[in-house]
């Protein structure tokens, strides 16, 4: 091999190397820094963009099995050679691999470290809202800031002190540390049916104008709405007596859940009934089991079969079976879904 073939492959490679060990090195200091010191902008620059990649790659892979460069980039707002560098970043500090077709896939250690920063971010949320008493509209981007340095212990000590809240305020569900970060509950305004009476359960937070421009419409979290019209590019709902246009691109932003009549307790339905579920009753460490066993409002849930004393009673939700006592089932309230 000539020495200038080498030389044009062997500098840029030790390059790369020694950026990935910088920035390994980083993110351990990070971890294990407290998260009321303030880092340097400059220095932390770099680690901050891979874990808002990491975060952004977690969600591609929720949604489908395999994600690349060029999905990573519009998620993340970079270009494909910048998010290339960025998901090598990812592969040489074991966050993901590529596997033989191509695609990339987060390894286990990447998604327990998304989880991390998911949870960390919807608690500070939580906490900027409830403690500091900051704007709905402004928390995201102060929280996207402090879950890079907040660590898993810091973040326990705030879901405690918080009293493991299950929803940050823009309606997305806390998880529990070491869990899997569930999707929105609900479905999108844009997919309901006019003459339907709906409860935001979620409103999505990016892009910040578009989220500062839904609240100040009156789109909010637990805000009941009536579906009126329903057009390819607009509906119009009714909120409070008042009527609002909307963009449908904006309405798949909202989430939603029907409106019961008149709901009941889940332990109330008879063997081989179905049911929605409205709402999760109760607070804390509760409802935040419930929401994880899957019983988030929308969610269909079917009644199995009995034990033979009567208690406790096997559900079906989302293809799983679970087993609840009475005293659990009479905090779900649903309402009956009848056949036909």
């Amino acid at each position: 091999m000539k020495i200038t073939n080498l030389s044009s492959w062997f500098w840029p490679g030790i390059s790369f190397l020694l950026f990935v060990l910088w920035l390994w090195t980083l993110l351990r200091q990070r971890r294990a820094t407290p998260a009321t010191r303030t880092p340097t902008p400059g220095l932390m620059h770099q680690a901050v963009e891979v874990e808002d990649a990491l975060k952004a790659a977690y969600t591609l892979q929720e949604a489908r099995d395999a994600w690349g460069g060029e999905e990573l980039a519009r998620s993340v707002g970079l270009s494909e050679a910048m998010a290339g560098e960025v998901a090598r970043a990812l592969v040489a500090l074991g966050w993901a691999e590529e596997d033989v077709q191509g695609g990339m896939h987060l390894t286990e250690t990447g998604e327990a470290r998304a989880q991390e920063l998911v949870r960390a971010h919807r608690l500070w949320e939580r906490y900027l809202v409830d403690r500091e008493g900051m704007h709905l509209e402004a928390v995201h981007a102060e929280a996207d800031r402090r879950e890079h340095e907040t660590t898993p212990e810091q973040a326990e000590e705030m879901d405690a002190e918080l009293g493991y809240p299950a929803w940050d305020p823009h309606g997305d569900i806390i998880p529990d540390a070491g869990h899997q970060v569930p999707p929105p509950a609900g479905s999108p305004l844009a997919a309901c049916t006019p003459g339907d009476r709906l409860r935001i359960m979620h409103v999505e937070d990016e892009p910040p104008a578009l989220f500062a421009q839904l609240v100040a419409m009156g789109f909010k979290p637990g805000v009941e709405l009536e579906m009126v019209e329903r057009q390819p590019r607009r509906l119009v709902v009714r909120i409070a007596g008042s009527p609002l246009s909307l963009a449908a691109a904006a309405a798949e932003r909202i989430h939603a859940v029907p409106v019961p009549v008149l709901p009941v307790p889940l332990s109330e339905l008879p063997v081989g009934s179905r049911a929605r579920v409205a709402e999760v009753k109760g607070g804390g460490r509760h409802q935040r089991r419930m929401l994880d066993m899957g019983l988030v409002p929308g969610a269909e849930v079917t009644v199995i079969r009995t034990a033979p004393l009567g208690d406790p009673v096997e559900y079906r939700v989302k293809g799983t079976a679970i087993a609840m006592r009475h005293t659990d089932a009479d905090s779900v309230m649903v309402e009956e879904v009848r056949s036909g």
